[in-house]
């Protein structure tokens, strides 16, 4: 299943488990419940944002952006990471106005079975997405989303579960401490939520800024050098553009060579490269010196200061 038909119908998805989970807040109430519905509805923004991303990613390189597309995805996953904080305040909002009036929740049947059959959307979901861990960053962050929509939906199940048993066989008690139990599951899922989203934006941001990991590089190097023809791989800079890596690389060949024969050598390492990176790969070729010519040429140079 390609990416593109994947957010589809994780969209599709997305949209289920909203419904459902508002369903049950209309029935229960419940501020924990609120929490997790607004959770779910900036996750289906998010999705959404994920969507368009990953089609704006697809489109081939044009004059306006020779690199294509790819970080487009890296920004779906930006907006789904603020869109969960921003929610945060709505939920803080419900919960204070919760506790000011002391009003319990109301556990039915039907926000039960509407949980559960959202924990089961959200489970079949994550289990698509992971397996597009490290191919697409935006699938990457939905899938991150998803898995906390299971914690937490596992946690309402959990409050409504124990609310009905409460208010069944001790309604005084669950009256007095129900408002209670019902803001504190709320505030840790929210605290929970912008935990995962501040670390999702770090990674994020930090791809944007063509932060080039140490152990890609260290592969694309020893790729290079592994070429036919190249002496040595004097300089080499990665950069990370949604799934794939860009790079520019500077090689020595025998300063003998045709220029021919050199642009072969080139075109060898450029090849090698776009197998290992997937992005474009720009290779500039320098004649190799032998050391003791180096050393000889050091050596006129301060005779002749």
């Amino acid at each position: 299943m390609d990416k593109l038909r994947v957010a589809l119908v994780s969209l599709l998805a997305g949209v289920a488990v909203t419904t459902l989970k508002i369903a049950a807040w209309t029935q229960s109430f419940s501020v924990a419940v609120l929490a997790d519905a607004v959770h779910s509805a900036v996750d289906l923004l998010a999705v959404t944002v994920t969507y368009l991303a990953i089609r704006a990613s697809l489109k081939p390189p044009d004059q306006e952006h020779p690199y294509g597309h790819h970080k487009a995805e890296t920004l779906g996953g930006i907006g789904g990471s603020l869109a969960v904080m921003a929610s945060a305040t709505l939920i803080a909002y419900e919960a204070v106005s919760k506790l000011l009036r002391w009003e319990t929740y109301l556990p039915t049947l039907a926000s039960i079975l509407a949980i559960v059959a959202a924990v089961a959307i959200d489970f079949n979901r994550v289990r698509v997405l992971r397996r597009f861990r490290g191919v697409s960053r935006a699938l990457e962050a939905d899938a991150l989303h998803f898995s906390t929509d299971l914690a937490s939906s596992a946690a309402i199940l959990a409050v409504l579960a124990m609310g009905a048993w409460a208010s069944a066989y001790y309604p005084e008690l669950f009256a007095q401490w129900g408002p209670a139990v019902d803001v504190a599951i709320a505030t840790v899922l929210t605290i929970y939520f912008v935990k995962l989203s501040l670390a999702l934006l770090k990674t994020s941001v930090v791809e944007l800024l063509d932060y080039a990991p140490p152990d890609v590089v260290a592969r694309a190097k020893a790729k290079a050098g592994g070429v036919n023809g190249v002496k040595s791989v004097k300089s080499i800079k990665v950069r990370k553009s949604g799934s794939i890596y860009h790079a520019e690389v500077t090689i020595t060949v025998d300063e003998n060579l045709t220029v021919k024969e050199a642009h072969e050598i080139a075109d060898g390492v450029e090849k090698a490269l776009k197998q290992e990176l997937g992005g474009e790969v720009t290779v500039h070729v320098e004649p190799h010196q032998h050391a003791e010519r180096k050393s000889q040429k050091t050596a006129d140079t301060k005779k002749g200061q």
